[in-house]
This record gives C-alpha cells, structure tokens and sequence, in this order.
C-alpha cells in the first residue's frame, strides 16, 4: 500500500477530463436540494447554517465501561440524532436541511422563505434554543444513567455554494463559503450558543434582547451568545414566530424508540476484518483502536468567496471536486483506509487494521496525511495551477473508537465517535498549509527517519511536519539505510557495498553527511 506520482497524476486527469461543465446559478426557489444539486449543478446558496454539538458524547464513547453501560451510550446517540433530525426537518417544526450528523454535530441549513433573512436567522437562533430546551428537560431524564449532556451552537448566515458528490449511494451535500465555515468555528465545546454578528442583526428586535455580546479571542471578532431563558419564554417566542414545537410529543417518540431499540438489541464488537461502515447500524456497532485522520484544504473557504465574487466559482469547484475525488481515492484504494466523510472542504478518515497493532495503525496514517500533502503538492498544482494559493493541513490522533451509521431510516450518517476524532479534527484548525499534526501517541510509533522530520510546537503541544511530499519522506527513508554498517569489498573490478556481509568485506558506518 502506497502513493505512486503517476497513479495519482492519471485518475487526477480522468476526473478532470470526464467531470463536464460546471453550473452555478442563484437559488431563486424552493427545492429538494439532494435531487437538485450534483457534481456539475451547483447552486449560490443564501441561508443560515447551524451546528448544535453535544461534546459529552466524545467522553462517553471513549470511554472503558463495558457491556449495558456501553450499550446505552449507544442507544441514546441513535434516539438523540432520530429526534433532532426529526425536529429540523419537521416541515410543521423548522422546515429545514439535515445536512448531516459529524459524529454527534449536526449540520442544519436554513433557506426558506427564499431570501428572507429576518426569517431565516430566527429560524436559525430558535432551533438552537429548542434544542438546548430538549437536552436538557427532555432528554437528560429519560437517559437518568448518563451523565447530563449538554450543548453548542453556532449559526451564520449569507451565501454559500451548494452541490453534491461522491460515489453513487455515497453522495453527501456539501457547502462551500464563509457562514458554512464560520457557524462551525464559532462552537465553544461548552454549553454556550452563539451566531455571529451577520445573524444578530438580521434578527428582530424581540429576539436581539436575548443576546449578549461577547469576544472570540480564537478568531478575533465580536460574536452574539444566546441568553438562558425559561420555559415560558421560549414557549412565547415559538408561539410568535409559528414553530409548532411539542416537548411531549418528543418524549413520547424517545419513549417508542427505547422499546424500539431496547439495550437486548444493540451489539458492538471489535473487527477482524476491515469495517465496512455501510453495513452497521443500531444493533451492529464496532468499538476498534483507530487512527482518525482529517485532512483539509488550507485557504479554501477564502478562495472559494474570492472567485465568487469575480465571478469565478466554477474554476473554485473544478478545483475543489478533483481534490476530494483523489482524497478518497488515497484513502480507500492506496491504504486501504475508510473514508468516513466529506465535510465542507475537507475529508475524515478512519484506519484500525491490523487490529490493534497501534504501530502500524499510526504509520498507516502518516502515511496517508504524507500521500495527501503530496497530491496536493505535485499532482493537483501542476494540472490546475489555480489551486497554487491553497494548501493540505492533517491532523491524526489514536484512540478506541465506536464506529456505526445511525439516525432515521433513509438518512443514516457515518459516525466516528471519540475524543481521538475530535482531536484529529481540532489539530489542523489555524495550521498553516502543508503541515502535517501528531501529538506524542502517534509520533511515538513511527520510525526513526520520519520522527525526525517532525518538530515539536511547545506551544501547541504537538509534533508538526511541514511540507512532506513523498519525495523528501523517501529520501530521508534512504539516508537512514546509510546510517548502519554496510561491507566494502574491493577487488579487480572495483568497489562495492553491500547491507549484507561478503567473504573478503570490510563493515564501517557511514558519516552522518552521507547519511544526510
């Protein structure tokens, strides 16, 4: 298993000659977003996207209880993305777009009435505030068990770029632009909820009063955070706004899925096999020692709301599609890796074979940030020299993971849930392009060679390499050969070394320049 320059440069070049003309026009109406949008028809986008995580749920699922206890985590993840997506796109409830579930983060888009800001972003703000209600006074007492959840949020809103790829049943909805990326990054991890500031002020007056304004040190803006507020108040405010949201008849659909999905029926184990993640559900889970590996294009958000507002959009998506296509590509057919998901820009994978040899799990995976890097680097940039501004920053973590697809029927997500995902996710956010990002777990096990290619950041607390493309991965790999005894024999015909002893040879070590 490995990258090969010409293998990549090829698939590169079909996809690109095959992928045909690129539309983008304005959503002017209302549609079914997943048959409308594909590859080739985009769509400018302007809507509210919202994050609502639940952040225990990484701990719960890393984890070491056993047996019920486990069972339970899983089960109350399945009934708690049943019931949100059931909530979002309950067309008397918020009439939104699940986009999808990133392990316990839900991805929610608001765009109807079209255009209509005002209504889009108390929309937006309201779902957050029921969802909170939800985890709190709803589903907190029916799982007693677990210890209280709670939640974050984020929403932006403006235009972003919709389409849609993937492999046949294997397509994802994708969004491409600023409020797509910013509602994510203003999440805190605690139970705050936030919008930013384009969200605050397309909001009515009645619903700015339950704001107050606080500082992103991280991303150096103002941002909004919802105020709690009662139960009375929230009721009042759904009632004006007409979402016809009912916390009993939510208790009872959690009540009918426990008898439903009683603990007797959920089964996790570990694989001795390669998972394929399409064949699990509810009462099939996988609890595996993996590597989480994110990989994501560096400066493209940026470059995405550049061309479009040159009126260059399509080249951004040309660009964008060829990447992706090869990520998974790298992913799947080069390292045998499970491609778990796209999300936006950038692409999660998961690798736990050979079960549990955490050392060849961790190569694996730098290997697979090192193919990615190089992709970008000398495949990608030389057949679209547009992507030139752009950049691969991985990040990778290792730790027991549970592995499933769960959710409402015809809508299951892929879920990786630990908090080794949310590290390998959290580690490229601010890296620069090209930088590949370990913390000591995985930097451990690699070999001497590549140890030394990475640098430890004392003040991120990780080891960061830096524009490793395969070509400079094999050449330290060949220096360190010269870095034990090798065996000179001379003769009437020369000189020649060998790694190996011959009759008449001589052994020394090689200077550390050679080496180098």
């Amino acid at each position: 298993m490995s990258w090969n320059y010409n293998t990549s440069l090829n698939r590169v070049e079909k996809h690109l000659d095959g992928m045909g003309d690129i539309e983008v026009e304005k959503l002017v109406r209302d549609a079914d977003l997943n048959s409308l949008l594909s590859e080739t028809t985009c769509r400018d986008i302007f809507g509210a996207h919202v994050y609502v995580d639940v952040p225990n749920f990484s701990d719960l699922a890393t984890l070491t209880a056993e047996g019920d206890d486990y069972r339970r985590v899983i089960q109350a993840l399945h009934l708690y993305e049943r019931e949100v997506a059931r909530i979002v796109e309950g067309e008397d409830v918020f009439d939104g777009v699940r986009i999808h579930f990133q392990g316990a983060k839900l991805h929610a888009l608001f765009f109807r009435p079209i255009d209509d800001a005002e209504e889009i972003a108390t929309r937006a703000v309201l779902l957050q505030m029921v969802l909170r209600h939800f985890v709190c006074c709803v589903f907190n007492p029916e799982f007693p068990k677990l210890p209280n959840l709670s939640v974050s949020g984020g929403a932006d809103i403006g235009s972003a770029i919709g389409t849609k790829n993937g492999h046949k049943g294997d397509r994802e909805l994708l969004f491409l632009g600023a409020p797509a990326n910013y509602a994510s990054k203003i999440l805190t991890g605690t139970d705050s909820l936030r919008v930013t500031a384009a969200v605050y002020e397309a909001l009515p007056e009645t619903l700015q009063a339950y704001f107050s304004a606080v500082e992103d040190d991280r991303l150096d803006v103002t941002v909004y955070e919802i105020d709690d507020i009662s139960t009375e108040e929230m009721d009042q405010l759904l009632a004006e706004h007409d979402i016809d949201w009912d916390r009993e008849a939510s208790l009872q659909r959690l009540k009918d899925d426990k008898l439903i999905y009683p603990l007797n029926r959920i089964e996790y184990s570990d694989a001795e096999v390669q998972i394929d993640i399409d064949a699990l559900g509810i009462t099939n889970n996988k609890r595996v020692l993996a590597a989480s590996v994110f990989g994501d294009v560096s400066g493209f958000t940026r470059y995405i709301d550049r061309t479009m507002a040159d009126d260059d959009g399509k080249a951004a998506l040309r660009v964008l599609h060829a990447v992706r296509k090869e990520m998974s590509a790298i992913i799947r057919h080069d390292f045998s890796g499970i491609r778990v998901q796209f999300q936006g820009d950038r692409v999660q994978a998961l690798f736990h074979m050979p079960k549990g040899d955490e050392k060849r799990i961790a190569a694996r995976a730098v290997d697979t940030a090192i193919a990615l890097q190089s992709t970008m680097e000398l495949v990608i940039k030389k057949l679209l020299p547009e992507a030139k501004e752009l950049g691969m920053a991985t990040g990778i973590s290792i730790g027991t993971t549970l592995v499933s697809k769960l959710g409402t029927r015809g809508h299951r997500d892929r879920i990786c849930i630990a908090d080794a995902v949310e590290e390998a996710a959290r580690y490229p956010e601010g890296s620069a392009g090209g930088e590949i990002t370990v913390p000591d777990s995985v930097h451990e096990h690699l070999n001497e060679e590549l140890q030394k290619l990475f640098v430890w950041n004392k003040d991120r607390g990780l080891y960061i390499g830096t524009n490793l493309t395969q070509d400079k991965v094999e050449r330290a790999r060949k220096a360190g050969l010269f870095k034990q005894s090798v065996y000179v024999t001379s003769g009437a015909a020369g000189a020649s070394v060998s790694s190996q002893p011959t009759p008449g040879s001589r052994s020394f070590v090689p200077s550390s320049s050679f080496g180098d």
